[in-house]
Formats: C-alpha cells, structure tokens, sequence
C-alpha cells in the first residue's frame, strides 16, 4: 500500500524516482567513500525538475503541493541514498519553510535562490546541551544597528562544512537568564550566510551511517546576522512557535526518508527470499524468513498511513503535534527493525559492503534520535495525551 496521490503527485513520484535511479544512484559509492555530497550534481537538476519550489505556491514561481508532496521526495531520494536525502533535506525543505513561516511576502532574496538551487542551506539548531531541548539553547542574539550578533556553538549540523546560508536559532540576549518558560519567548530564528566574520566551523564528522552527507559544529563569535531573517525573538513567543512548526516539517521529512531507506532494505530483501536456496527451496519458503518479510511489508504500510495522516492535518492548519511524533516514532523504528532483519535474511552477505543492505542498516540508525529522539517523541504524545498536565 502507497500513499494516496493525485494524478500530480504520482507524477512528480514518478519523476524523483527515476531521477533518482537514473542520476543519483551513480553517485552514491563515491560520495560515501568522500563522504561529501556532490552538491554540484544534485542541487541544479533538483532545481530543473521543480523539486525545490514543492510546497512554494505557483503564484510565488513553485511547484506547488504540500507536506505530502515533500514526503514523497524525501522517500524517493533515500531509497537510493539517505545520505541524499539529508544533503538535500534543508534545500528541499527551506523555500517551502520561507512560505509557511512568512505567508505570501517571503523574502524573495532568499527564496528565488534557494528555489534555483544556488544556495546550499542548513539548519543550524542543535547545541552540545541541547539536542532535543531547544529551549535551553545557549547561543544568543544581541541586539545591534541592523540586525542581532550571534554568538555559540552549534552541533551536528547537515551541510555544515559547506552550507552558503544558515538558519539559525538563538535566543534574544536580555532574555537567556530568564526562566524557562519566559526565555523560550526570546527564541528566533536568523539568516547568516557563509564567509560572515566570526563563523567558523569544526571538521566533518566521521558517522556510523549518512557518510554521503556532511555534518560539522558551526561556531559563532558576534557574528552579524541582518534583521529580516525568520522573524520571531521578539518576546511573543511567536519566533518559538516557528520553531516548533519547523520541527513537525522536519520531522516528517525524517519520517518519510527513513520509509526510503526502509523500502529499499525491504525490496532487497523481498528479492532475496525469492532467488536464494537452502534446503531445496528458496528461503522465502521458510516461515523464520516469510514471517520477517512479511511483517517488513506490514509496518511499511503502518508508517505511509501515519505519514499521510499527519501530512494532511499540517498542511489543513490543525494541531498535529501528537499525529508527527506518532510518524516520527513509527517511522525511525520501523526503519531499525526493517533494515536490521534485512541484514539478518542476507545472513554474511548482508554484514559486507558487497551488498548496499549494510548501508541501509547503517543509515536507519540515526532516525530515532535527530530531531528529537524517540524518547523525546514518547514524552511529547504524553503530554498531548494529557498524562502530564498542562
């Protein structure tokens, strides 16, 4: 079972997935060797086939669609390479964030570059401290003629080595003593673009999986950030309300990307339960395997479920925090216990890199802990759940 699409949306489904086989797959065993994203052989064509503007309206030059619609991407790219799929991720997920952050006047001299494919953007929120806990963020926005001077560290950041453009949070400088619940209203999002004095960065990390993607810390010492940016840190709150609508964005992008690597771990799995032999039958026979291919095939179509209902409910404008912390939950794990048992069908030839299902393996780990860890996911249906109060 797939998602349910439109004509339009099985066409750009359509399109991402032969793209993606035709002109990512090549690229994937080099840049997991480099470890680098071939940003200059993905961003442009992304650009040409409009996979940048989905979720931007035509009537502000993008493609159009929704939630779902950026969903499917994700999915389509990370069934060949999740570590694509994250390189590409803040690309894909900023000119639609520009639109539903700023409504129909976004700042066009960010947007029509992040829409063309010239601009590599990341999201720089983590902190050392402050994984999941975005409200104790410690990088702080001083206020200055123009615009606010920022100054932390940020950490694990995507694309941070060679991002062009950050978007960051901080937290308004006369409101970081403040208790929590008062600070979190001084929390805003700024743009910051590379080659700014005072940012600086660490060196790529070396991961377990996501090796075609580029992550680092990103350092800030009163680097100037002009005013215009996001918006928020005004003492409404409104700029952490922004926040929080970015993460159930981001969330279900992760979501949807772990279904990819997923699928791609089912298939191969599938394909090998069929061709395989052991005891004069292939091992599909077998119910230890069946069973395990079987239940791949079940949580796949649990997940899309989950995915489409929470896509549908962001894009209508209705509280879903609880329905993307389900699919963000559902989703990571589902892809863990996938890819785990495919490597488990493969047996020895599973454990090699001769074979990408080790890769897949790899890859899925990391989805129950970016973007809030599965933890964080269970603490937040609770609370929607009214089991911690108000």
């Amino acid at each position: 079972m797939g998602y349910r699409l439109s004509d339009d949306e099985m066409a750009v489904q359509h399109t991402v997935r032969e793209f993606a086989h035709r002109e990512l797959a090549p690229l994937v065993a080099g840049a997991e060797a480099s470890g680098q994203f071939p940003r200059e052989r993905v961003l442009p064509r992304l650009a040409e086939l409009g996979l940048l503007s989905v979720g931007v309206p035509e009537a502000l030059g993008g493609s159009g669609g929704g939630s779902l619609l950026l969903c499917v991407v994700a999915e389509e790219i990370a069934r060949v390479a999740g570590g694509f799929a994250i390189g590409a991720m803040a690309s894909i997920l900023s000119p639609a964030v520009l639109v539903r952050l700023q409504g129909d006047q976004p700042n066009q001299a960010l947007l029509e570059p992040l829409m063309a494919g010239q601009i590599l953007p990341a999201l720089a929120f983590t902190e050392p401290r402050g994984g999941s806990d975005l409200a104790s963020m410690t990088t702080t926005a001083t206020k200055t003629d123009g615009g606010v001077l920022l100054r932390g560290q940020k950490t694990f950041i995507s694309n941070g080595p060679t991002a062009d453009a950050f978007l960051v949070a901080a937290v308004r400088a006369d409101h970081a003593g403040l208790p929590r619940q008062e600070r979190a209203k001084g929390i805003g999002v700024h743009v910051i673009l590379r080659g700014t004095p005072g940012v600086s960065f660490g060196p790529p990390m070396k991961k377990l999986g996501m090796r075609s993607s580029e992550t680092s810390e990103v350092f800030f010492d009163d680097a100037f950030a002009p005013a215009g940016g996001l918006g928020g840190g005004t003492g409404s709150g409104r700029g952490f309300r922004q926040m929080m609508e970015l993460l159930d964005v981001n969330r279900l992008y992760i979501s949807a990307l772990s279904l990819g690597v997923a699928q791609a771990a089912f298939e191969a799995s599938l394909a090998y339960a069929k061709e395989r032999s052991a005891f004069d039958r292939p091992i599909g026979h077998h119910q230890a395997v069946g069973f395990k291919v079987a239940r791949m095939a079940m949580r796949l179509d649990a997940a899309r479920a989950l995915v489409q209902r929470a896509s549908e409910l962001l894009d209508s404008g209705a509280r879903c925090t609880r329905q993307v912390s389900e699919a963000k939950l559902f989703c990571t794990e589902a892809a863990v216990d996938i890819t785990s048992d495919a490597v488990q069908i493969h047996g020895a030839y599973g454990y090699v890199e001769d074979l990408p299902v080790e890769r897949y393996f790899r890859d899925a780990r990391v989805g129950p802990i970016w973007e809030g860890t599965s933890e964080i996911q269970q603490q937040i249906i609770c609370r929607e759940l009214g089991l911690y109060g108000e």
